[in-house]
């Protein structure tokens, strides 16, 4: 979802996502990412984020996988901020909103019974699943 709104939204910005294994540094001619967001939050790839930004970047940690981002006079770089947001605010919600009613945006869901949950777990663990997968009962 983030890419998408990013794409939808930043008309003239290259967005790159990955995962530890990155190229940023190449990508931007050793100048490192303008901006950081890190969706996960777990220690490897906050490491990451905090090799790959830029000096005067920003890096912002969406995830709650429960990392923490060392702070020391060389890392993450010179001037760079770090903002840890919970949610955005009232008109940033109407935004993607509007986004995903015109189409600009969409949410992939595969929907499984409560009786599948075991298969969907593994499906989920093999990267089997297409967006998210979403297990309900029935009624």
């Amino acid at each position: 979802m983030t890419i998408q709104i990013l794409r939808a939204l930043t008309t003239a910005t290259t967005v790159v996502a990955v995962y530890t294994d990155d190229r940023i540094k190449d990508l931007t001619g050793q100048q490192g990412a303008e901006v950081v967001m890190d969706m996960v939050g777990i220690d490897p790839t906050l490491r990451m984020a905090a090799r790959v930004a830029r000096v005067l970047g920003d890096v912002t940690i969406v995830g709650l996988g429960g990392g923490a981002l060392a702070v020391n006079f060389t890392s993450p770089p010179h001037e760079c901020s770090v903002a840890s947001p919970y949610w955005g605010s009232l008109p940033e919600l109407l935004e993607v909103i509007t986004l995903a009613q015109q189409k600009e945006i969409g949410m992939l869901v595969e929907h499984f019974p409560l009786e599948r949950a075991d298969e969907t777990y593994q499906l989920l663990h093999h990267g089997k699943i297409h967006g998210r997968a979403v297990i309900t009962p029935h009624a």
